[in-house]
């Protein structure tokens, strides 16, 4: 497993301890948070994994500090890679933690996921 940065999960844990639907576990190289087995919010080395929805994806790929999240699997394209210059700002944290809880949830349960 690669290195993440401890301190986003810290941040991470700190913003999400009151939502009860979040499961942590560890994921591809990194932590994801998860709803009904769906990834929302994520770390990959240095970066917030945030999955916004495709179109706001697209809208902000092009801005300093963020980037698509690329996998050697297709279906990523809601999902973005937030650098810390944009997610050390609470403020800009808690709209991305916001936005990928609100999206992430009204995405369909996926049945067989293992509890860790």
């Amino acid at each position: 497993m690669s290195d993440y940065n401890k301190k986003l999960e810290d941040l991470l844990d700190h913003q999400l301890i009151s939502n009860d639907q979040l499961q942590k576990k560890k994921e591809l190289g990194g932590i994801g948070y998860l709803i009904n087995g769906n990834m929302c919010l994520g770390i990959y080395d240095n970066f917030l994994v945030a999955r916004i929805g495709k179109y706001l994806a697209q809208s902000l790929i092009d801005r300093p500090g963020i980037k698509p999240y690329t996998s050697d699997n297709d279906g990523f394209d809601d999902f973005i890679l937030v650098a810390e210059q944009i997610y050390e700002h609470p403020k800009a944290l808690r709209k991305f933690i916001d936005q990928s809880i609100k999206y992430t949830s009204g995405l369909s349960e996926k049945k067989n996921q293992n509890k860790v």
